[in-house]
């Protein structure tokens, strides 16, 4: 390959990268715990969280997730997490869709840990206790 063809393929090969790299968010993880038990720490799709408190969290943020920047159907992630560093091995696992987001939501990955072990996610640029956040805490 003469340098000519090589500095063709590797502006190329540039490109499609600095295009697909367009096409991810990179956002702050962070998660909301409703639940009376410690969460030890959780992750999404291998991306590392945080420990909460009971019936805490909202205000620690860990960087970073990373997520397409537009929403598609059928959407999901990887929830993973622990509540007692005791037993290493108790992991408990929801596999959750991600609901519709735009571009104007992108600030945080929240996720929501209830009572019952179910899970929501959130792509959303609201903090907890906004009047237009959906996920309140229950009661």
């Amino acid at each position: 390959m003469n340098t000519k063809s090589w500095i063709s393929a590797l502006l190329l090969a540039l490109t499609i990268a600095a295009c697909s790299e367009s096409d991810k968010a990179s956002l702050e993880l962070s998660g909301l715990n409703y639940t009376d038990a410690w969460i030890t720490t959780f992750s999404v799709n291998e991306y590392g969280g945080h420990g909460i408190s009971p019936n805490g969290g909202g205000g620690a943020f860990v960087c970073c997730i990373t997520i397409p920047r537009k929403w598609h159907a059928g959407m999901k992630v990887t929830v993973r997490w622990t509540a007692d560093d005791r037993v290493p091995d108790l992991w408990k696992e929801r596999v959750v869709e991600i609901p519709e987001y735009t571009k104007e939501d992108m600030g945080a990955f929240a996720v929501h840990f209830y009572p019952d072990d179910s899970v929501k996610v959130l792509v959303t640029s609201k903090m907890e206790g906004h009047p237009d956040y959906p996920y309140p805490r229950p009661n």
